[in-house]
């Protein structure tokens, strides 16, 4: 991979293969993103499909293969509680090296990278219990202030699982944008949208590669 190339993830990595049913003991998928040289990825909703539970284990058994992995960013997940499963995914999110946000460099460039779980997501995700998700205006506000102002990187982008729809007052990574206008490139996951042309909301792009891509 060029220095100069950002390789990024939206969220439900670890669906559609038959990988994922060794998800919460082997990890394939971070394994191989990392091999790949990705530089970050964020959750999805289908990262749950084996419960919180299941959750912990593929982070767990990411952290300990040894192997190289991608960034791990979530910026509006919680664990209020301290219930043992709460307790287990702080580890394995400590274990992993997961942030809200990471910074990385390319071609002298200063790139800003979270990522947020959406409304309609988090729905699509009853088994993320006891685990919460703050509304992703409120912590994309949060996150980017602290990338602009005390990170000073030249570029903000947001790996968003929540999408986009036909209208735009239903399409959660466009209020986004709208909401958070210094946001300057949102990686769209979730909805499976193909974008031939990325969505320009204000001064944000929006790009979306579909499901299969």
């Amino acid at each position: 991979k060029p220095d100069s190339t950002l390789l990024i993830d939206a969220g439900d990595y670890s669906m559609g293969t038959l990988f994922q049913a060794v998800e919460s003991t082997c990890s394939p998928e971070l394994r191989l993103m990392g091999m790949m040289g990705y530089d970050a990825t964020t959750v999805g909703n289908h990262e749950f499909d084996y419960t919180i539970d299941g959750f912990t284990a593929s982070l767990s058994a990411a952290a300990e293969s040894g192997d190289a992995l991608p960034r791990y960013v979530i910026a509006n997940m919680a664990l209020p509680g301290d219930d043992a499963q709460s307790d287990a995914l702080r580890a394995a999110l400590n274990r992993y090296g997961a942030t809200e946000y990471a910074v990385v460099e390319k071609g002298g460039c200063r790139i800003g990278i979270f990522g947020l779980l959406g409304a309609e997501a988090v729905a699509n995700a009853p088994m993320s219990a006891p685990a919460v998700f703050e509304d992703i205006r409120d912590a994309a506000k949060r996150t980017v202030q602290i990338l602009r102002e005390q990170e000073n990187v030249d570029l903000v982008v947001c790996l968003s699982h929540s999408g986009t729809r036909e209208n735009p007052a239903d399409s959660e990574d466009e209020q986004l944008a709208k909401a958070v206008p210094d946001i300057d490139v949102i990686i769209s996951g979730h909805s499976h949208t193909m974008l031939a042309q990325p969505i320009i909301a204000g001064n944000t792009i929006i790009a979306s590669c579909g499901s299969d891509s």
